[in-house]
């Protein structure tokens, strides 16, 4: 057993199926069964059974995945440390997060990094909750700034801040109260990205679990083109105060909090499981985010 028989067991788990790991790896996919049977036979235990939606980990499979991934990461941990005293810093970053913190959080981060390391590189993508994290496990970035859902959970992803939502409507229509209470919101028609991003599956958890009616009227999943569709006055939406800030201030969108109950979600910071990042790296981003919590409304963890 070696650190390839690891991270090729890891990201069969994490893909869900040998071919969809096959895919994220550029191997042939008989190859990558090939190396998951040494490996059981070297272990003289199975760690997967397959069945018609993918894999399935055995006992001794959970043992070794979460085994594996301490291990994989203190091994990305040493390798970043190192490569960090070799470079002198930060050389390069490519950090992606969703559109509506992009837009608050690149300019302040840039300038912090740019003082500490002034021939750094930086490139920031853009992207909702679902193509973050599907391009965080293709190893795209160095590390991501995205919301928590059930896959984060199961990847390194250490918790920033929780943001409180809000019902997001054109100022062209009748005016929002402050708040509003989240019974009212079967009263808007929303626009909400698909099911595959992480927002919708939230707001829709969130809704079941407190009984809420909901008038998804239309998907979008393009974060510029929902604010311009809310602001012709198509439908309403639900975001952060800090993702229209601007918007408002120029008296094209308003905003309600939405309570009883409210409706909150997570950010998290998170790394590809087996790509070295730089810890200045992560201690830069996560000193930026907190220190905007006051202005931003955001609260730690």
């Amino acid at each position: 057993m070696n650190q390839r028989d690891l991270e090729f067991f890891v990201k069969v788990v994490d893909a869900g199926s040998f071919s969809q790991a096959a895919i994220l790896l550029g191997r042939p996919q008989p190859t990558l069964s090939r190396y998951i049977r040494d490996l059981e036979s070297d272990l003289s235990i199975a760690l997967l059974y397959r069945n018609g939606r993918g894999v399935v980990l055995t006992d001794a499979g959970r043992r070794l995945y979460s085994r594996a991934k301490i291990i994989l990461q203190q091994i990305a941990e040493a390798r970043a440390e190192v490569n960090a005293l070799a470079i002198g810093g930060i050389s390069s970053a490519v950090i992606g997060m969703p559109p509506s913190l992009c837009s608050v959080l690149a300019p302040p981060l840039t300038r912090t990094l740019c003082e500490a390391y002034p021939k750094v590189s930086l490139r920031f993508v853009e992207g909702l909750n679902g193509h973050l994290l599907e391009w965080l496990l293709d190893d795209r970035f160095d590390v991501a700034l995205l919301y928590e859902v059930e896959a984060t959970r199961r990847m390194h992803a250490e918790p920033l801040i929780s943001e409180v939502l809000h019902l997001v409507t054109t100022t062209s229509g009748e005016a929002l109260p402050a708040q509003i209470q989240a019974l009212h919101l079967a009263e808007f028609r929303l626009i909400l990205p698909s099911r595959q991003h992480g927002l919708r599956q939230q707001v829709e958890l969130w809704a079941m679990r407190h009984g809420i009616l909901l008038d998804i009227a239309m998907e979008s999943d393009a974060y510029s083109s929902t604010l311009n569709l809310v602001r012709h006055g198509v439908g309403a939406t639900l975001l952060p105060q800090s993702a229209i800030k601007d918007t408002t201030a120029m008296g094209q969108l308003q905003s309600a909090l939405i309570v009883a109950p409210q409706l909150l979600r997570q950010l998290v910071i998170a790394s590809p499981p087996n790509k070295p990042v730089s810890l200045d790296l992560l201690r830069f981003i996560k000193l930026q985010v907190r220190g905007m919590d006051a202005t931003l409304g955001w609260t730690a963890g």
